[in-house]
């Protein structure tokens, strides 16, 4: 469970996100752990996650040998991306990818927002692309982030306030979120 964010104006941008773990009914906040930041360093990017904890030590792991992230300009370049990192997760980190009945596709277990100086990416479990011109925000607490969000948007405040209000709304009014908050910032190419 996670409230994580991104907005973008002009050539500013901004990723924040809670630091609560929590798995089942047990949750461990930021206090108890070393590495509770849901916003991963991968070069000149930044990928924010979601879902299941182990994802964070796997992309650790997966970007660690090498990753062109940073790099991607375009949905189909994530895409495709997403699709070479699919087939890796089940080959090498055995990613059981099984679907409920009714889906298309195989699930990659995991919902990821990239930020780099192209643009912001929301990359989801069946390896959909959306690139966001505004603001986005995925997990338990995303309701409630958009709307702090778009208040906080349509009165102009810089990138990194409207990120830090949605992450606080998550916080106020989820009860699988929880502070402090991570917030990452970038210049964006245009």
């Amino acid at each position: 469970m996670t409230t994580l964010v991104m907005v973008r104006r002009d050539s500013e941008a901004c990723m924040a996100a809670e630091t609560l773990l929590s798995c089942g009914s047990m949750k461990q906040s930021a206090r108890y752990l070393t590495s509770h930041d849901k916003i991963l360093s991968v070069g000149d990017a930044y990928v924010g996650i979601t879902g299941w904890a182990v994802t964070q030590t796997v992309l650790q792991s997966m970007f660690s040998s090498g990753s062109e992230l940073s790099e991607i300009r375009t949905e189909l370049e994530l895409f495709e991306y997403a699709r070479v990192m699919h087939q890796k997760l089940k080959d090498e980190y055995f990613l059981n990818p099984r679907s409920e009945k009714d889906e298309p596709y195989e699930s990659s277990q995991m919902t990821a927002f990239i930020m780099n100086r192209y643009g912001l990416f929301g990359l989801y479990s069946q390896r959909s692309v959306d690139r966001y011109e505004r603001f986005a925000a995925a997990g338990s607490g995303a309701r409630y982030a958009l709307g702090a969000m778009y208040a906080a948007y349509e009165l102009g405040l810089p990138v990194e306030d409207v990120a830090r209000l949605g992450v606080e709304a998550g916080i106020e009014f989820d009860n699988a979120s929880l502070g402090p908050i991570t917030l990452k910032k970038i210049k964006l190419e245009v």
